[in-house]
């Protein structure tokens, strides 16, 4: 009989020790797709929605403070780097990088968009 009780055991240990370094909740992949996928339509947005006399890293720290905001109330910590941004003839192209990380899984990307 103790030897099932030391046999649970040591599956619940297992178990937890194995969900702390893996498993659903760190897999990013849904987090990064939201953030390549959404954060341009949601600087465009902020772009076309300014005042004519709003600098473009002003859109691009506006945008970012809300995406960082929503990342952080559902636990995870998300930063945007703008490295330059320009207009050209109505082209609007921002590079930049993000970092997010939850705890234990930290990933770094550069990005280039154009609008």
């Amino acid at each position: 009989m103790s030897i099932t009780i030391i046999a649970v055991s040591s599956t619940i240990t297992h178990s937890v020790n194995i969900g702390h370094h893996q498993g659903e909740r760190h897999d990013l992949t849904p987090l990064l797709s939201t953030i390549v996928d959404d954060f341009p339509l949601a600087l465009e947005y902020e772009i076309e929605s300014a005042a004519v006399d709003t600098s473009l890293s002003s859109s691009f720290d506006t945008t970012t403070e809300t995406f960082e905001s929503l990342f952080a109330y559902r636990g995870y910590s998300l930063s945007f780097t703008l490295v330059s941004s320009s207009e050209d003839s109505g082209t609007h192209t921002f590079v930049y990088s993000f970092e997010i990380n939850d705890g234990i899984i930290y990933i770094s990307l550069d990005q280039t968009v154009s609008f």
